[in-house]
């Protein structure tokens, strides 16, 4: 079967373009919290005053520069030799520190396509995502609001694109509610936010029993907590959902570290269909994995080696992110 690498809207009736197989190469996904990734500008309507040239913090346009060649660099060497497919983000402010990103030399060759909107949450950090236009067709893109009553968090972006000429991919990112005040505390949020997603995915395959689902995020919980075991649970005659993510914790692993506990919180779930095999494509050795050169990394006196960061409190340090990215790769027949 000829691949679709060019799809125009099919929302306005738009031409499917059919290309020869040069670009259906083993592409990835990743999916990277970028730790507080402001501007320099105050927007009134956020709680963004941590973030601006007389904070404590200092933030400043040098800094802020530096902050994107960093995340630039992370992103450029996973596609040093494989092309990019979809990129999630969380703690981005907003779309113009996502268009000074792929602006970047490592970036801009791929010329990615950026999905984006404003969310709630007080502090204004939203998730987003990049996506390489020559291999997804994008059909729409929009957000699931989450209600937690008073409290404000980040909505769930997702869209729907195809990649062939077979059922559609629909992808979420997602960025829920802190564990500020303890886990247990505010467990409840985050039982909310999966409801919600899980409602919505049962919702797609009602009517489109053959789509194929990445759900990918900082969830602030691990593998094995019961919002991640619930939305991997699917109701009867729905695709089961596989936690790519859960045989990394169960080793040991970490993508962030929080007083010298390894937690996994930045994960990929993915409908069973994507771990076929005979599909049109798939999750390339059933597995998903840590990024962690050693420069992304500093070793605490403490606490042994974790995520090098931009700031520790108020002290600029020049790293990072505070979590390490994740990703895997699809292969196609």
């Amino acid at each position: 079967m000829k691949k679709i690498l060019f799809l125009l809207s099919l929302l306005t009736g738009g031409i499917l373009y059919a290309q020869d197989e040069p670009l259906l190469q083993p592409g990835r996904v990743v999916f990277y919290n970028v730790e507080n990734l402001f501007d320099t500008i105050n927007d009134p309507a956020t709680r963004d005053e941590d973030f601006l040239p007389d904070s404590k913090r200092a933030w400043n346009t040098k800094k802020y520069e530096i902050k994107i060649r960093h995340i630039a660099k992370v992103l450029g060497s996973l596609f040093d030799t494989i092309q990019p497919l979809i990129i999630g983000l969380s703690e981005v402010e907003n779309e113009k520190v996502l268009q000074d990103l792929v602006a970047q030399p490592e970036l801009q060759k791929y010329n990615l396509g950026i999905v984006h909107h404003d969310s709630p949450d007080e502090r204004g950090i939203d998730v987003a995502l990049l996506y390489n236009p020559l291999v997804i067709g994008e059909v729409f893109n929009t957000f699931l609001p989450i209600d937690l009553g008073e409290d404000k968090t980040r909505d769930i972006v997702y869209f729907k694109a195809y990649m062939d000429e077979g059922a559609p991919l629909w992808v979420f990112v997602n960025h829920w509610s802190s564990r500020w005040g303890g886990p247990e505390k505010s467990e409840s949020k985050r039982l909310v936010e999966e409801k919600t997603l899980k409602a919505k995915i049962e919702d797609i395959y009602l009517g489109e029993p053959d789509s194929k689902v990445i759900i990918m995020g900082d969830f602030n919980d691990n593998p094995t907590d019961e919002s991640l075991t619930a939305l991997s649970t699917a109701k009867k005659n729905q695709p089961k959902l596989i936690n790519l993510m859960k045989p990394l914790y169960e080793k040991g692993n970490f993508t962030l570290k929080y007083k010298g506990e390894n937690d996994i919180f930045d994960q990929f779930i993915v409908s069973q269909n994507l771990m076929n095999p005979q599909s049109e494509y798939c999750v390339r050795n059933l597995a998903a994995y840590i990024y962690s050169p050693s420069w992304l990394l500093f070793n605490h006196p403490k606490y042994g080696y974790i995520p090098n960061r931009t700031y520790v409190g108020s002290w600029w340090v020049g790293g990072y992110s505070d979590h390490l990215p994740v990703y895997f790769d699809l292969v196609f027949k």
